[in-house]
């Protein structure tokens, strides 16, 4: 496949960057203005029309605590080249420990329900 059209598909970066915003539950408004874009000028970038530049690229990855690495691979961009390096940002770690609380006061909470004759 030549290199011009491995890449002509490049609008799925912008999909990869689209769902990531809703799982945070982020405007459009909020995004653009941590980037120093209005809405209408971020909404242009997600929606591909405008090119995605590669600083601004790295400015949105960064206000969605992701790396870049995890859009572009998302994005099925990456399909044929090596896996790139995966770190884990303390955002990451920081939803993980969250999530083991979580499940750790809820298995308290029935451990506790529990008679005492079945407890350990």
């Amino acid at each position: 496949m030549n290199t011009k059209k491995r890449f002509e598909n490049i609008k799925c970066i912008n999909f990869s960057i689209l769902k990531r915003r809703e799982e945070l539950n982020f405007k459009q408004t909020q995004l653009g203005t941590d980037i120093s874009l209005s809405q209408k000028q971020y909404s242009r970038v997600e929606s591909g029309e405008v090119k995605l530049k590669l600083q601004v690229f790295l400015q949105i990855a960064h206000a969605l605590n992701v790396n870049p690495c995890d859009l572009l691979t998302k994005s099925g961009i990456l399909k044929g080249f090596p896996d790139c390096e995966k770190t884990v940002t303390i955002f990451q770690l920081n939803e993980q420990m969250n999530e083991l609380i979580r499940r750790n006061t809820f298995l308290e909470t029935i451990l506790n329900k529990l008679p005492e004759s079945l407890k350990v």
